[in-house]
């Protein structure tokens, strides 16, 4: 391999790091910036499901029982798990924590939904 060669393969490769790195480096914020939207540090975590409601959110019907509820929410829980994605983009764990944490509160709302309902053997 002549001089030649050598230096036209150190070009191409510095030629192509350049171009990679200008096309994929990402805007980065100042480190002495804050987020906007950082919650405070000592406000709890409350998910609002919103209008949806939890038979929607878990996907079973009204009058499901516990056993049906705890299925549909291990099932659902398991889908959308932030760490099922691990080579996703930060935007698709992000959004996949929040559609974890509305199963959750979901699971919680169908839970204190169950424990109100009166028995068959209760006198209401």
């Amino acid at each position: 391999m002549s001089g030649l060669e050598i230096l036209a393969a150190a070009s191409g490769l510095a030629i192509g790091y350049w171009l990679v790195s200008v096309f994929l480096s990402t805007a980065k914020p100042p480190a002495d910036a804050a987020p906007e939207d950082a919650p405070e540090p000592d406000a709890p975590h409350v998910v609002d499901i919103g209008a949806r409601h939890w038979t929607d959110v878990l996907g079973v019907p009204a009058d499901a029982d516990e056993a049906e509820i705890a299925a549909a929410y291990r099932r659902r829980a398991a889908e959308y798990h932030p760490d099922r994605g691990t080579t996703m983009a930060n935007e698709i764990r992000s959004l996949a924590s929040e559609r974890t944490a509305e199963i959750d509160a979901a699971y919680d709302q169908a839970m204190r939904q169950l424990r109100r309902r009166p028995t068959p053997g209760s006198r209401e």
